[in-house]
């Protein structure tokens, strides 16, 4: 089996090789009480870079969205595997979709332990994630490679103190992405100031220094996946239109701040030396 990708025949045989080895991690932690690290994959295959979501982040991505749910679970015990499938349906849509998984009761030569868990939950991996809308993926995506970039693994990045480096990163990548996404946006109707009173109504904020690093991480990523293709910068209008029509229904009026700085200097953050680490924008 192969992905074509600009011409090119790329194998895909490895990429299912690993996730189904990070997946396998996954539920076993889960099964024995550890907790999960890896929700995302990321490695180099035929020149290019594959990324993507292992089964811990298709349930985070599928708790972001909301709606989706197993209703049915079938197995069958085989000779040398079990066969599991699997019902997903979204409440929201009504769409359902079956997913399905055989896995071999041997592994390095020795028997599972864990095989029917393994057939069960990959079951409804592989039900779920094509119920998830791809705004949602990329969003899960994006934030859980910020976090890998930014601190080498999400254990590391909750240890991290809020107010440091790491929120100056996350909201200056978010700046960034929003100047990018400046243009594109005013052509559909969206000005800057609608995009910045979204994110503080998304947050829960009165200003955008009350924001905190995973917030600004999730923006970041949000606003990243918006720029990968047109269909989900119409998405993301379609979100802050939405939002703002609520918000003016409810009579609660949003506080304008400057696209470009906020209207209030923020508290610089200071190292340890006392030097400031406040972004330069």
């Amino acid at each position: 089996m192969a992905e074509e990708k600009k011409e090119e025949m790329v194998p895909v045989t490895a990429e299912y090789e690993v996730v189904d080895q990070v997946d396998d991690q996954a539920i076993i932690e889960l099964m024995t009480g550890q907790t999960i690290q890896d929700y995302v994959y990321s490695f180099k295959q035929g020149g290019r870079t594959v990324e993507g979501l292992t089964l811990a982040g298709i349930n985070e991505a599928a708790n972001r969205r909301g709606g989706i749910q197993v209703e049915e679970i079938e197995y069958e015990e085989r000779e040398n595997s079990w066969i599991a499938t699997a019902k997903a349906v979204d409440t929201i849509t009504g769409s359902s979709r079956y997913g399905a998984y055989e896995q071999l009761k041997m592994s390095g030569g020795r028997p599972d332990p864990f095989a029917f868990t393994k057939a069960i939950h990959k079951a409804q991996r592989n039900a779920i994630k094509q119920l998830i809308p791809v705004p949602v993926i990329r969003e899960v995506l994006n934030f859980y490679l910020n976090r890998k970039a930014g601190s080498g693994n999400s254990r590391a990045q909750q240890q991290i103190p809020q107010g440091g480096g790491n929120i100056a990163q996350a909201q200056k990548a978010t700046f960034a992405i929003a100047a990018n996404l400046s243009e594109p946006l005013e052509a559909k109707g969206i000005t800057k100031a609608d995009l910045w009173n979204y994110m503080k109504r998304k947050c829960g904020v009165e200003s955008r220094n009350d924001i905190n690093e995973m917030q600004w991480t999730q923006l970041s990523a949000e606003l990243k996946a918006a720029e990968t293709t047109p269909q989900l910068l119409n998405d993301l209008c379609e979100r802050i239109k939405q939002l703002t029509a609520a918000a003016q229904e409810s009579d609660v009026p949003a506080t304008e701040e400057s696209e470009d700085k906020p209207s209030t200097p923020p508290e610089e953050p200071k190292t340890e030396a006392g030097q400031s680490n406040k972004p330069p924008f």
